[in-house]
């Protein structure tokens, strides 16, 4: 019958008080040890994952394949199909592309002019333009314009899932029937 009681102060002291009492421990033979210390620091957060500068390239290809299949269409071997139905192809792809772009990238010219006239070229930042053609040492204040390039004026990219491997551009995809 004893052991029924001491069981129940086992029990109960560890219920209300988390440990044994010193009696309760004297009774079954036991010494108390020293209690070990209590952490009370919050785990540390996991590492923020590291931005390489390839992750927007990479996001912005996937949604390229997302919204209009462009890796599929780049990787397909086209030199069986005529002409006319890659022009087919490409006109709608054409226009998905240019709506996915458009939708997380702002584009600006770097030259607003007519292609074809003669510009000046900007002095304040000598690596926004490319000289081409007959180009003496000393690069010319001004020439034809050829093409008006491209600014990205503002990339506005959807947050990339923690952990989304952005090296994935888009999954392989499984029918289940």
């Amino acid at each position: 019958m004893n052991r029924i009681v001491l069981a129940f102060r086992c029990f109960f002291n560890l219920l209300f008080h988390g440990a044994l009492s010193p009696e309760t421990l004297d009774r079954l033979g036991l010494s108390a040890r020293p209690a070990a210390p209590v952490r009370t620091a919050a785990a540390a957060p996991p590492p923020a994952p590291a931005v390489r500068t390839s992750d927007g390239a990479l996001q912005l290809l996937g949604i390229l394949q997302r919204d209009s299949r462009l890796v599929d269409f780049l990787m397909e071997d086209i030199a069986a199909y005529s002409d006319d139905q890659v022009g087919a192809a490409v006109r709608e792809l054409h226009d998905q592309c240019r709506d996915a772009v458009a939708r997380y990238v702002s584009l600006t010219p770097v030259i607003d002019g007519v292609e074809g006239t003669f510009v000046q070229a900007p002095s304040k930042d000598p690596n926004i333009v490319k000289f081409v053609g007959n180009v003496p040492a000393k690069p010319p204040s001004g020439g034809t314009l050829r093409h008006k390039g491209w600014r990205a004026s503002k990339v506005d990219l959807p947050a990339v899932a923690g952990k989304q491997d952005p090296s994935v551009i888009a999954p392989a995809e499984i029918e289940i029937e």
